[in-house]
């Protein structure tokens, strides 16, 4: 786990926190995977697959909640870290988001942009968290 990722505390807290955060993330990649697929044998605006789309975004809201709680405990630097991954990734999301959708108006195929845009996301944060802790080492 990157240093910067986890709030400060005791070697025992952590490992509760550590066990905690991936029960979080795996339950609710759990509860994406098996909605997006029940949702996909279920008619288009059905009242069931329009209930399965709003259970992912609650699921997904409840891992951002998990990510972002620890901020507060975290020092300047963490704090710094944190702001200078998350703005490559918003930057970068957005910078690569514009670019492809130039792409489909010259004639690429349109992409699933909710599959896409999350895990971008993601990556890119990950991404900046690396750079950003090597730099302030």
């Amino acid at each position: 786990m990157l240093p910067a990722c986890e709030p400060p505390m005791s070697k025992e807290e952590r490992a509760r926190w550590r066990r905690g955060f991936f029960t979080i993330a795996v339950v609710t990649a759990v509860v994406i995977v098996a909605a997006a697929w029940l949702g996909r044998q279920l008619p288009l605006r059905s009242p069931t697959r329009i209930a399965l789309a709003l259970l992912q975004g609650v699921a997904t809201t409840v891992l951002i909640i998990a990510i972002a709680r620890p901020l507060r405990h975290y020092d300047e630097l963490q704090r710094r870290i944190q702001l200078e991954a998350l703005a490559l990734a918003f930057a970068g999301t957005a910078m690569l988001g514009t670019a492809y959708g130039f792409l489909v108006n010259a004639g690429l195929p349109d992409i699933d942009w909710g599959q896409w845009i999350w895990p971008g996301m993601v990556s890119l944060w990950v991404v900046g968290l690396v750079i950003a802790n090597r730099r302030y080492r």
